[in-house]
């Protein structure tokens, strides 16, 4: 294995953090009745937001909050509609890049069947004002289009997209293409295949490193091996290689995406895999994403998956994610090198569909973590802050 470029620094911050008992604090949030599919985004001032959906007689809104001084600010509407696509694995994400405020989300296309399309729209103002929404991809066929990651880049906010437009072509066989675009300030720009065959329902993630975007995957075999795999470009091309080879094979989508974090030069992937157990497994890259060392298993508790993580400044991986054993959201914290520290329990949380995907970013020394509360009298999302954990 390569060696850790601060190994001194990486093992005395985990030992530190091993001896430290976790103090979790609620982030309360007002007016969150029927809520669902929260997610996190870290703007690279460390302040957070919280983007959800509420339901409310047949219409759905998504919301935008920002954590100032541990309070929740006011909802601020990004859209709303009887059309919003509300599903517990596919969710609106949000982004901040340039003093602007970049988000998406689905819309249900018309057509007979189960088919959605990605639109998009900046807010210069906080979120109080939004432009005129535009579809992300240039497709319009009848088909899924989902499952996006959005990065800041040098040119411009860049999106990442599940895209089934090879389904409703009669001269192409069946499969779900993984697409990318950069969003200019005017709106989406051209798009490019960057796999043209992959897992059809299973999220992205992205992270950027030497400021290059590197997207993670469950990449989809001919013979419907279902792995995780990173892309990167390289002279212009977009290059796909295994992060690591369970070799699971399994004829439909698991619904269980990867997820990926870096800092400085230590790069981690962590995913869910079902061979030869339920299992979630954690690989590092010493090089920027381009070879990783063999995977580590961090979950000896029959997980569910639907994983999420960080990289702390020490280069030590956070992983969570459901765990039926714990009967709940749960987090660790990985060393390169293997070493594990103890499971922690974030809240009680049920397994089904309806909980949805917790969510965990790390802003300073803080980890903040937010979920959707299905075991309440409705669905609600809830919020959490970490320190010395």
């Amino acid at each position: 294995m390569p060696r850790l470029k601060y190994p001194i620094i990486a093992t005395l911050a985990f030992v530190l953090v091993a001896c430290t008992q976790p103090k979790l604090d609620e982030l309360p949030l007002s007016e969150m009745e029927n809520t669902g599919e929260p997610n996190l985004h870290v703007a690279s001032d460390g302040s957070v937001t919280l983007t959800y959906l509420q339901q409310a007689q047949g219409v759905s809104t998504l919301y935008v909050r920002r954590l100032i001084e541990d309070r929740w600010s006011e909802p601020k509407k990004v859209a709303q509609g009887a059309d919003l696509l509300v599903n517990w694995a596919d969710f609106p994400t949000l982004i901040e890049a340039d003093n602007r405020l970049t988000a998406q989300w689905m819309i249900r296309n018309p057509a007979p069947g189960f088919a959605y399309d990605v639109y998009t729209a900046t807010s210069t103002d906080d979120g109080r004002t939004w432009s005129t929404p535009q579809r992300l991809h240039a497709d319009t066929s009848a088909t899924e289009h989902g499952f996006v990651s959005l990065y800041a880049g040098g040119t411009g906010v860049g999106a990442f997209w599940l895209d089934g437009q090879r389904y409703a072509q009669d001269d192409a066989p069946d499969g779900m293409e993984l697409r990318h675009k950069v969003i200019g300030a005017t709106g989406p720009q051209s798009e490019d295949v960057v796999d043209a065959l992959v897992c059809d329902c299973c999220q992205t993630d992205v992270a950027v490193v030497a400021g290059a975007p590197m997207v993670v995957y469950r990449d989809r075999s001919e013979s419907n091996i279902r792995d995780i795999s990173i892309a990167r470009q390289e002279n212009g091309a977009w290059v796909s290689t295994p992060v690591a080879e369970d070799g699971w094979y399994i004829t439909g989508c698991p619904v269980n995406g990867p997820a990926i974090a870096a800092a400085h030069d230590v790069v981690a992937v962590a995913w869910f895999t079902a061979v030869p157990v339920n299992s979630v497994r954690v690989a590092f890259s010493f090089d920027g994403g381009r070879s990783f060392a063999a995977p580590v298993d961090v979950s000896p508790d029959s997980p569910v998956g639907r994983v999420d993580l960080v990289v702390d400044a020490a280069g030590n991986a956070i992983v969570s994610w459901l765990s039926p054993a714990q009967q709940g959201f749960v987090y660790r914290r990985v060393q390169p090198s293997g070493e594990m520290g103890k499971i922690h329990l974030v809240a009680p949380m049920a397994s089904h569909r309806n909980a949805g995907f917790p969510r965990m970013v790390q802003s300073d020394d803080r980890l903040i973590f937010a979920w959707t509360d299905s075991l309440a009298d409705s669905p609600t999302v809830r919020a959490m802050s970490l320190s010395g954990g």
